[in-house]
């Protein structure tokens, strides 16, 4: 059973029991608003949210009014705008002009707010002080706030409340000098802190990783797949000049909805860091770059050589379409194929997975879940697949061994040949994820240096050896079945 309503003179069809708020945001009608969250209970604090509805007497929130048949509204006339430019007055009565230091400018709600429904200047005269909050508050291991900036949305509270069930935040004093603050004796330390960044409208939270290290607007935004442990939660990569500042979440409701955790946030230094750009070639002690030519050449070489005597090791975050090409590779020259895992976490309530490992269930599809163990005594030469987070198999392995790696790992530092190839966020590929879901990714960065797609590796490997490596159907299908992000307002 539906219900029809008016907005603005449109009619819309709806479910009762909806709120006006999420009827308009759902039917491409903005309400500006503060406090409402879609994935946190309702506090009806902020008032930015008032409407006008037809035979009310007084405007009303739209965040916490239930729809009903026949309801008559409007959310745009001057009323609303009056009572709008008024709220926004008391928000900015005691607001900082931080504006040019705070990180969050250039993304910033009440900026936007001011000027869609203020832009006039303080009513206040140089004898009215405004009420001093406390600044750049140490919050833990990953927060700052600033008290003065808070426009007390309590969407902070709620969320670690409700979502992180860590009851640590709550708000102290009354009126205009009310603060955000901990309980006495706590800190703000919770794998998922850094979403209270997120979540914050205006620039009192701020992270510590971030702050004051690049504007908003100078940084671009590549969609992208996680792949610090199994769940795959969906991102976006924020970089400029192919330098990653920060990396945020991206809206998936089957996956992680609108969240992500600290460790996946701060995980984005290894695509910066200790990249492997050049192929190495170990002489005595030293390794020595050489031409990807002649690195390609001896890779084959090698691979014709050992023929029936090779272990192939690949990481279980490698791509599903680089594990397949590599199997193949691998099979091509007689070899077996083992799966080398990072050492497992602990699962949480929220997202975080034991399986460290992005793509464990997309290489069980291919037939690929062989642990390393004894495999390894019998092969003359071993070559591993690495992913940007994998751990070394062992820095000592005793035998001849060919890496491509993103990095220079421990295990490129003990191998004969390295070839670089790219990390997740500069190629193609799909992950399946802890439940099964397969999501695909594209590249959003440069590849560094002579590094390329480890599929494009693979294959001229192969070609290198006389062999035509080709991916299959069946990979190309679970590419496409990628899970499309769900777009609503935060």
């Amino acid at each position: 059973m539906s219900i029809k309503i008016k907005i603005n003179g449109r009619e819309i069809e709806c479910e009762p029991g909806k709120t006006i708020l999420q009827v308009a945001l759902s039917s491409g009608i903005y309400i500006p608003h503060f406090c409402y969250h879609p994935r946190l209970s309702i506090k009806g604090s902020c008032r930015m949210c008032l409407v006008w509805i037809e035979k009310r007497p007084k405007l009303e929130i739209a965040c916490n009014t239930v729809v009903a048949d026949g309801m008559v509204i409007e959310t745009d006339n001057e009323e609303v705008r009056k009572a709008r430019r008024a709220v926004l007055e008391f928000n900015l009565k005691n607001h900082p002009i931080d504006c040019p230091i705070c990180d969050k400018a250039g993304e910033c709600t009440l900026q936007d707010f001011y000027m869609a429904y203020d832009a006039e200047p303080s009513r206040l005269s140089p004898r009215d002080q405004k009420v001093k909050k406390g600044k750049r508050i140490p919050m833990g291991p990953t927060l700052v706030l600033d008290q003065e900036r808070c426009v007390m949305c309590h969407r902070c509270i709620r969320f670690m409340r409700e979502i992180a069930k860590n009851d640590c935040i709550t708000d102290a004093r009354r009126g205009d000098r009310t603060i955000i603050t901990t309980f006495p004796g706590e800190v703000v330390d919770d794998p998922y802190s850094m979403n209270l960044i997120d979540i914050c409208p205006v620039g009192a939270w701020t992270g510590r990783d971030f702050r004051f290290k690049k504007r908003v607007w100078l940084l671009s935004k590549c969609p992208s797949i996680c792949p610090f442990c199994a769940r795959g939660c969906n991102i976006f990569i924020e970089h400029e000049k192919d330098i990653v500042y920060r990396i945020t979440p991206r809206v998936n409701e089957q996956v992680n909805k609108s969240w992500l955790c600290d460790e996946g946030r701060l995980a984005y230094k290894a695509l910066n860091e200790n990249r492997l750009t050049r192929a190495l070639l170990r002489n005595g002690k030293e390794l020595k770059e050489v031409s990807m030519g002649s690195a390609l050449s001896y890779g084959a070489k090698l691979l014709n050589e050992h023929q029936g005597k090779i272990l192939g090791i690949v990481s279980a975050s490698a791509s599903l379409e680089e594990a397949e090409l590599f199997k193949k590779l691998i099979q091509s020259a007689g070899g077996e194929l083992a799966i080398h895992r990072r050492k497992e976490g602990k699962d949480d309530f929220l997202l975080r997975r034991a399986d460290r490992d992005s793509n464990l269930r997309g290489l069980k599809q291919l037939g690929i879940d062989r642990a390393v163990g004894e495999a390894i005594v019998k092969a003359e030469l071993v070559v591993v697949l690495e992913s940007l987070y994998s751990e070394p198999v062992s820095s000592e392995l005793g035998k001849k061994m060919i890496v491509l790696s993103p990095r220079r790992s421990e295990m490129v530092e003990s191998a004969l040949l390295s070839l670089p190839i790219g990390a997740y966020a500069e190629i193609e590929g799909t992950f399946v994820n802890c439940d099964g879901i397969s999501q695909r990714f594209y590249p959003g960065l440069q590849l560094k240096g002579d590094a390329k797609a480890g599929v494009d590796m693979i294959r001229f490997l192969g070609k290198k050896m006389g062999i035509d490596l080709q991916l299959s159907m069946e990979s190309a299908r679970s590419a496409d079945a990628c899970v499309a992000p769900v777009s609503e307002s935060e």
